[in-house]
């Protein structure tokens, strides 16, 4: 028999092919070591969200604190204190098996008894989320240190779609346990489970955390440190990204610095998000004029949403046209458009007893918002323009964080406020906590308007006991109909967070949302 040598000697070259390491599709092995630096544009309250609801909050708790799930870039839960879980045929029960060597920073152990004191007795007493996600809870059990279940008296469609968020973030019990939560030192100098353990804040200046060494995930986290650097101006954030002196920033690049860095060898620009935000004008509805339906229709009337998407967006985004933004799956698309119509307007603010005074004016009101989000700071301008055009005169009162979100939401003294609303995954418990009478708690991001609506409540506790997912968006639609004749908010448009980070870091950002963020596989090349 002939031997065909040219051929065995070419199949024995593409096994060896086959066999070798492929240099462009290899993947990188992370590398330990190296620091991360964040940018915030402001000093956080506290580093505790159930407390201090604020993202300047959350982003530094991620890594200090644990939730009992996590989420991947799908929004799949995935595990973190609870390393499975098992849901009843009913939904009425969930039963976490925890994992079993973590430690809280001070070197106690962590166990079902944390769980079982946040979720039935820290969180419902100063978080305003846990309400509408535990309506209907009877009770936790712990049977042993390792195991938690949720009792609850009706189904419960939702709760894997919240545990994941920071203000569900577990809390020490031997440390909270006593004392006042709202004012306790311990949110000054977290102690955690997480990946990274405090270790210094100079406000103003820094927050920083170190490596973990005893942390529960054996050889991870990757880095020695975390910093988050307070830089309260966006264009410096950039550029201090563009120098290097930042590893990320965080939501505050601008759509005309991501167009720039669209090409970049060094720099990558994402957005990725569950949220469903909204960017609206949110009118204080105790007094007069804005308690009044026509008034707040007028003001919508007089809003150019195309203007905003184009001139502060660059058309990298979407007017709003619901309480809800277009990307979630219970967006309701049968909403009609919202377009601007000044002659509807005027009309309507004549005929409802606000005539133009002899200097053009009808009535004046003030308008709140955050002056470090370039975002909030340029749709106030624009529409502080549109509602001269109708004869209203607006003051702006830009302040910082925490002083605008206490004038919001704690005092309630304001007339008009730009913010923009997180309102998924699941909007009813947003609605619950924005917009019901459940929500009038005077505690960040809850109903600071004054809407009362019996039968939003109603539908909103009806959605959560929901498991399958056609009812709920059923219910869903209806309450967007019923909020848009209410108009407790004015939508706008649809904001993007665009946050940037260098190359030579790896696995930055693979949550699904800025606001999930934690850095447990970051790591750093060429180190």
């Amino acid at each position: 028999m002939r031997i065909r040598w040219s051929a065995i000697l070419l199949a024995v070259i593409c096994t060896i092919l086959s066999l070798a390491p492929r240099g462009g599709a290899q993947t990188p092995q992370p590398r330990r070591g190296g620091t991360f630096v964040v940018s915030l544009d402001a000093d956080p309250p506290s580093i505790n969200p159930l407390v201090n609801e604020v993202l300047q909050a959350m982003y530094p708790a991620n890594q200090v604190y644990e939730p009992l799930v996590r989420y991947d870039e799908k929004f799949n839960p995935v595990p973190a204190l609870a390393q499975s879980w098992q849901i009843s045929p009913d939904n009425k029960q969930v039963r976490f098996n925890l994992v079993r060597n973590a430690k809280w920073h001070d070197g106690r152990p962590f166990s079902s008894a944390d769980v079982k004191f946040t979720f039935e007795v820290f969180g419902p007493r100063y978080s305003a989320a846990y309400k509408p996600v535990f309506e209907n809870l009877e009770g936790i059990d712990t049977p042993d240190a390792n195991t938690v279940v949720f009792r609850f008296s009706k189904p419960n469609g939702i709760l894997l779609s919240f545990l994941g968020d920071p203000t569900f973030l577990v809390m020490p019990k031997h440390l909270y346990e006593q004392g006042d939560g709202r004012t306790h030192p311990v949110n000054l100098r977290p102690v955690g489970t997480g990946p990274f353990k405090f270790s210094e804040w100079r406000r103003g200046e820094f927050i920083s955390f170190a490596r973990n060494e005893e942390y529960h995930q054996s050889g991870l986290p990757y880095l020695d440190q975390v910093i988050f650097r307070v830089i309260p101006n966006a264009a410096s954030q950039v550029a201090a990204l563009e120098r290097g002196e930042l590893g990320m920033v965080m939501t505050r690049i601008a759509p005309v610095d991501a167009r720039r860095f669209s090409g970049s060898q060094t720099i990558r620009v994402v957005s990725p998000s569950v949220l469903a935000r909204i960017l609206a004008v949110w009118p204080n509805m105790r007094s007069r004029p804005l308690n009044s339906i026509r008034v707040r229709q007028a003001l919508s009337l007089a809003m150019d949403r195309p203007r905003m998407v184009e001139q502060i967006a660059l058309g990298q985004a979407a007017t709003s046209k619901a309480p809800i933004g277009s990307t979630s799956p219970y967006f309701d698309n049968s909403l009609p458009e919202l377009r601007r119509d000044l002659a509807a307007a005027n009309k309507i603010l004549d005929e409802a007893g606000f005539p133009r005074g002899a200097d053009g004016t009808r009535f004046a009101l003030r308008l709140h918002h955050v002056s470090t989000v370039p975002d909030f700071v340029r749709t106030g301008q624009i529409v502080k323009e549109n509602l001269e055009d109708i004869g209203v005169r607006v003051n702006i009162v830009s302040g910082e964080v925490t002083t605008t979100l206490d004038a919001i939401f704690r005092n309630w003294n304001f007339d008009l406020a730009i913010y923009t609303a997180p309102m998924g995954p699941e909007p009813g418990t947003r609605w619950s906590t924005w917009l019901s009478r459940d929500g009038l708690t005077r505690a960040y991001f809850s109903n600071s308007t004054g809407y009362e609506n019996l039968r939003v409540d109603r539908m909103v506790r009806d959605a959560v006991t929901k498991t399958d997912k056609a009812e709920r968006t059923k219910i869903y639609h209806n309450i967007q109909k019923i909020i848009m004749a209410d108009l407790p908010l004015i939508p706008l448009w649809e904001p993007r967070f665009l946050s940037g980070f260098r190359t030579e870091f790896e696995g930055v950002f693979t949550q699904p949302d800025d606001r999930f963020i934690y850095f447990l596989r970051t790591w750093q090349r060429g180190r």
